[in-house]
């Protein structure tokens, strides 16, 4: 009786370490279930802020750049230029037309350098037509919508400017 008393007490013990191990697997995977699930949780709330801070850093950025484009301290003033040289002759009228641009830096509206001429074109006063000046002005234009600046300002038309010196030219010969 001794020996099934034992042997019942060591099944059952046995039976009990078994269940013991069952019931620390599944705690264990739990346990793991959790963690992961903790994981994934983390690192979407880690991805929302990371996501929430460069938009943050994005729309700062474009503050800062549109509040310094607005409050610069300078301007670039561009304006059309011409000039008429020439010499009137007894047989022989001779002139020589200019056309460009002038250009000046402003310091908070102050003029601090000298302006700079910039001839983009000399017509002679023999070749002078509305096609020579439409080419000249559009060479013009050119050069001026390729400058890539907020700070570039410019006074005037061109067309205008065009059509004034057409006028201009056509009295002078008259003359």
């Amino acid at each position: 009786m001794t020996q099934d008393t034992s042997t019942g007490i060591i099944a059952a013990s046995l039976i009990w370490i078994i269940i013991l191990l069952i019931y620390m697997s599944n705690q264990k995977q739990k346990s793991l279930t959790d963690l992961s699930a903790k994981e994934i949780k983390f690192e979407k709330e880690r991805n929302q802020i990371l996501d929430q801070m460069r938009v943050e850093k994005q729309t700062e950025f474009e503050k800062g750049y549109i509040s310094g484009a607005e409050k610069s301290d300078f301007i670039i003033h561009v304006e059309p230029y011409k000039n008429l040289n020439g010499k009137k002759g007894y047989f022989q009228n001779s002139q020589v037309v200019e056309i460009g641009y002038v250009y000046r830096l402003f310091v908070k509206g102050v003029p601090s350098l000298d302006p700079h001429i910039q001839i983009v074109e000399r017509i002679k006063l023999s070749e002078l037509n509305e096609q020579n000046v439409d080419s000249a002005l559009g060479k013009l234009e050119m050069i001026l919508d390729k400058i890539p600046s907020p700070h570039l300002k410019l006074a005037g038309n061109l067309k205008d400017f065009g059509k004034g010196l057409l006028k201009n030219m056509k009295t002078k010969r008259l003359e």
